[in-house]
C-alpha cells in the first residue's frame, strides 16, 4: 500500500431526528455491537491504511467515548494512530463548519511529509471497499482526483436527494447534480475520494480564497470543469443511511446473512471497541428467531426479526418485532413492541404495545421511562 493517510467524514452524515440530537449517526449502535464509524474504519484497517484522521462535525464527546484508546483500528500501532480532528472554531456555525474548514484547522495531520495520498470516506453509507483496487487505478491513470461511484438502476425510487456524477466517454467526472428521481440509471457518488496530497492543499488553499462556505464536495464541482477528475465504479453492496426508516430497514435488511457477508466476513473483519461483558443469558421464556442478540443481554421474553444491543433486558413473556433496542434498555412483562426503536438506557414499564410501521418506525429517547 501507497502512503496514504485516511480521512473519515462525518461533515456530511445526515440527521435523523431526534436519534441524533446529541450523537453523530458516525457514533449511532449498529448491528448490536457497531458503530456506524467501525465500518469506514475497518475499511481501512483491512486495506492497510494505517494513519487515520476523523473528521468530528458535533458531538465530540460521543465520539471519543466510541473510540476510547482507538488501538482495536490500527494495524500498526507503532507507526500508525487514529486522531480526531474537531473543529472547534467553527462547531457553531453550520455554515462554516465545513470539512474543508475542519481539515485546515487540523492541517498538522497533513503537513506530515510521510503522505503521498488522503482517502476521504463517509461514515453513513455502508460498504466493503478495498482501497488498494481505487489507489491502484489512481496511480495507474497518473490521477491527481479520483471520485468513487456506484452504478444503480432505480434512481427513481432510492439515494434521492443524493449526489450523482456526470462522467464523460473517458471517465472524467463532468458535474455533479442532486438525483431528483428523473431516471433509473445514475452513477451515485459514495463520497469517496483519492486525492493527491499536494492537491488537497491547493484545494485548501483554493476554497479558502474562493468561499469559506465550500465543503469538499463543492471544490471537487466547481474545479471539474477545468480540472481532468477520474472516476472509479464500485460494483460491491452499497446501502445509504438517510433516515430513521433507513436506519431500520438496512439494520433489519443484515439479518439476511446473504447481505451481511457483502460488508463482513473472516477475512474482512469489522473491528469496534470492546467490552467485557458476559455472553448473552436465555431464561426459561426466551424464544429468539432471525436476531442479533449481543452480550450481556438477558432474554426472558420472544424477539424475532430485531437487533438486541448490549446489557438489553427483555422481561417476562414481552414481544418484541421488527425492533431495534440499544444498550442498557428495557422491556417489562408482557410488552409488545413492533417496529419500534428503543434508544439507551430507556425503560418500556407502564406501557404495554407500542407499534409503529416500517416506514415511520417509533422512537422512544434516550433514558426515558414509557
Amino acid at each position: 500500500m501507497a502512503r496514504i493517510l485516511g480521512l473519515v467524514n462525518m461533515h456530511t452524515s445526515p440527521e435523523l431526528g431526534a436519534i441524533t440530537k446529541n450523537r453523530s449517526l458516525a457514533t449511532l449502535p449498529f448491528l448490536g455491537r457497531y458503530a456506524f464509524v467501525d465500518i469506514a474504519l475497518s475499511n481501512f484497517s483491512n486495506s492497510n491504511v494505517n494513519t487515520v484522521g476523523i473528521l468530528v462535525n458535533k458531538a465530540p464527546r460521543s465520539i471519543i467515548k466510541h473510540m476510547d484508546n482507538a488501538m482495536s483500528y490500527t494495524n500498526n500501532t507503532k507507526l500508525g494512530k487514529t486522531v480526531i480532528c474537531y473543529n472547534e472554531k467553527h462547531a457553531s456555525n453550520y455554515l462554516y463548519n465545513t470539512d474543508i474548514n475542519n481539515i485546515i484547522e487540523n492541517e498538522w495531520l497533513v503537513d506530515e511529509v510521510t503522505y503521498k495520498y488522503v482517502i476521504v470516506a463517509p461514515a453513513h453509507i455502508l460498504y466493503r471497499m478495498d482501497f488498494n483496487e481505487v489507489i491502484e487505478q489512481h496511480i495507474k491513470m497518473n490521477s491527481v482526483i479520483t471520485c468513487v461511484y456506484k452504478k444503480i438502476n432505480n434512481g427513481k425510487s432510492e439515494w434521492i436527494d443524493q449526489d450523482i456524477f456526470d462522467i464523460n466517454t473517458n471517465g472524467n467526472l463532468i458535474g455533479i447534480r442532486k438525483n431528483f428521481g428523473v431516471s433509473d440509471d445514475v452513477n451515485v457518488s459514495l463520497e469517496t475520494y483519492v486525492i493527491n496530497l499536494d492537491k488537497l492543499k491547493e484545494i485548501l488553499g483554493f476554497s479558502n480564497e474562493t468561499s469559506k462556505f465550500f465543503n469538499l464536495k463543492d471544490a471537487i464541482n466547481y474545479l471539474s470543469p477545468m480540472l481532468k477528475i477520474d472516476t472509479y465504479e464500485y460494483k460491491g453492496y452499497a446501502e445509504i443511511v438517510k433516515s430513521i426508516k433507513d436506519y431500520l430497514e438496512k439494520s433489519l435488511s443484515l439479518l439476511d446473512f446473504e447481505n451481511l457477508n457483502k460488508i463482513v466476513s473472516n477475512d474482512w473483519p469489522i473491528y469496534t471497541k470492546t467490552h467485557d461483558t458476559p455472553p448473552a443469558k436465555y431464561l426459561k421464556n426466551a424464544w429468539v428467531r432471525n436476531s442479533f442478540v449481543s452480550n450481556g443481554a438477558i432474554i426472558n421474553g420472544k424477539v424475532e426479526n430485531s437487533v438486541i444491543c448490549r446489557d438489553v433486558k427483555i422481561k417476562e413473556n414481552a414481544v418484541i418485532r421488527n425492533s431495534i433496542i440499544l444498550s442498557g434498555a428495557e422491556v417489562s412483562k408482557d410488552a409488545v413492541l413492533e417496529y419500534v426503536i428503543v434508544d439507551k438506557g430507556a425503560k418500556i414499564v407502564n406501557v404495554k404495545e407500542l407499534k409503529g410501521t416500517k416506514d415511520n418506525p417509533l422512537y422512544v429517547g434516550q433514558g426515558d421511562v414509557i
